[in-house]
This record gives C-alpha cells, structure tokens and sequence, in this order.
C-alpha cells in the first residue's frame, strides 16, 4: 500500500513537468509545420546519406555559416530574406533542388552545436526566429525581377557598385557609404610573409607564376584600384591579375589592400573582410542596434535625448 501511494504522489509531482515537455515537443514540431509555407525541398548530404528538408530548416543551417548568430534579430532577418531570395532563384521552378546547387553551405545539427557551444540553443532559436518571421519573404527588383542577393561580413567604408567589382551592372548593387565599418576591431588586418613564402604561395595558386625574389619588390604594383578603394588590378611578377584573384591567392580577408616590402620582408595591410558588394552585415547591425535603442527610449517615453544620441552613435 505504501509503494501504491508513493507511486501515485510521484506522478503527480512528475505530471506537470512531463505535460510540459510534451506540449514544448508537439509545439515546436507544428511551429515548424505552420512556418513551412514553401513546397521547396532541399537534398541535403549528410554522414549518414541524403537527407530531404523543408526550406525552413535549410535556411536555419545556411544561415548559421554565413552571419554570427549574436547580431541583432533584426540583421539576422534581413539576412534570413536574402537567403531564401537565394534559394528561390536557384531553385526556379524546380520543387526540388540540391543543396550543391544553391550556392549556400549547409552546417548541420553537429555542426552548430560545436560552432555555438553552450549558446547552442540560444543561437539555434534567434536563427529559427528570424527564419518563421520572414517566412515567405523574397526579394525583387522594381521590375518584378527575383534578386539574386550578395552579402559580406565587413565593408572598408564604402560598399562596392557590381559593375566596378564584376564588370556588371546592377541597379541593386551600387556603392554607398557605410562608416560603421571603420569601428569594427576586425576592420584591419595585417598580413606578413617572406618574399619567397609570397612566391610559393602565388605559385600554388598559378603554376604559369614566375618572379625571382630578388626583384619581386619592384614587380608587384597595385595598377588600379575601385571608387571604394579595392585593388581591381596588380601587376606582380609575370601576372596582371585581378584584385580578388590576388586575394584568393594569399588567403587574404579582402581586396582592399596596401603592400609594402622592406628587406625579406612582405607585409599587407587588408581593410574589411569580403568581396564588398551587397548587404554590409556588420554596418547593417549597428544600424538595427541604434534602432534597438531608439525604439527603448521611446517607449520608455524618454524622447528628449534621442536626437544627440544618434549622433554620438554614429
């Protein structure tokens, strides 16, 4: 009779905590159900085979590689809007698609947990936030064109025009100032190598590549740079070569660049990280961050201030 009893006081001591998760698992798998308003799906390659997914947890694991998950909601959303706008223009009118094809990196579960660590959860669920409330959500052109978006992490200043970076022109993507940039602690970067760590390094990426390090110095010139400040064109060694293609080559975070030798020595100072074209995501959050602050103070009706510090702000 006793075990009878403690057996019954257990479970209802037990029976909140076990509707609760319950409920958490049955309402977290509709949540995902309600917010899965596209007929898209995704062949994703996983260890264990191909796995077929909704566009609502493809994008979750796109975006994961691609933004750091603490920015603002509201940067992560309107990163969220490109990569689906991505997505949808790879996919055409395919209902099914390859996650080789779409142009995105997929990181999976495993993936995140050991990018994220303890803020896994925090993480995971500021992403799936972003992704449900802008379920749907495209862009286009004033033509009624799908845009195929472009993104990077942080600009020299200035975004960069497509037309002066990829010789195309783009009426979405035009250079435009971005000074938030500059306060970055990653907006500048230095790079130092030997002459000869230079040379093996350019040859790896071009076998055709010969120069001798003893004139390396007086064979490498920045010829032309864009209206933003990326090198377009560098003379160095046998090779006129792209700005871009020259940062490939060195593993270097930008195009924006400044190089100086003195003695063995090679250093390069790089400004940014990314191709610069497109949405500035670091200057993009210090907007949505003075947003954030802006939106508090007003609803805390303390709108005397505001005007100052927005621009101690910027």
């Amino acid at each position: 009779m006793r075990r009878f009893l403690i057996g019954w006081i257990l479970i209802v001591l037990l029976l909140p905590f076990a509707a609760a998760w319950i409920y958490s698992e049955w309402s977290e798998k509709n949540q995902q159900i309600e917010q899965e308003s596209s007929q898209l799906q995704i062949d994703v390659q996983t260890v264990s085979g191909v796995q077929r997914m909704g566009t609502s947890d493809f994008l979750i694991g796109a975006i994961a590689g691609q933004i750091p998950a603490e920015f603002e909601v509201e940067t992560l959303k309107a990163q969220a809007v490109m990569a689906r706008s991505c997505l949808y223009e790879q996919a055409g009118d395919r209902y099914y698609i390859s996650a080789s094809d779409t142009g995105m990196t997929w990181c999976s579960e495993t993936e995140r947990k050991k990018m994220w660590g303890t803020s896994y959860k925090e993480n995971n669920d500021r992403i799936r936030q972003a992704v449900r409330e802008t379920d749907g959500q495209i862009l286009y052109s004033e033509g009624g064109q799908m845009i195929l978006p472009a993104w990077f992490y942080i600009g020299n200043g200035k975004t960069r025009s497509a037309k002066e970076a990829w010789g195309e022109e783009t009426s979405w993507f035009q250079s435009v100032e971005s000074s938030w940039d500059t306060e970055s602690p990653e907006y500048e970067t230095t790079t130092e190598m030997t002459k000869r760590q230079l040379i093996r390094q350019m040859k790896r990426y071009d076998p055709a590549f010969d120069c001798p390090a003893e004139t390396l110095a007086s064979n490498c010139e920045i010829t032309a740079v864009d209206s933003a400040g990326y090198v377009t064109e560098i003379q160095i060694g046998n090779r006129l070569m792209s700005g871009e293609d020259f940062r490939y080559a060195l593993e270097l975070p930008s195009a924006c660049f400044k190089i100086a030798f003195e003695s063995n020595q090679v250093q390069i100072r790089v400004y940014g990280r990314g191709h610069g074209v497109g949405f500035d995501q670091y200057g993009a959050n210090r907007q949505a961050k003075l947003r954030t602050v802006i939106a508090i103070l007003s609803d805390r009706g303390e709108s005397r201030g505001i005007g100052l510090l927005c621009l101690l702000l910027l």
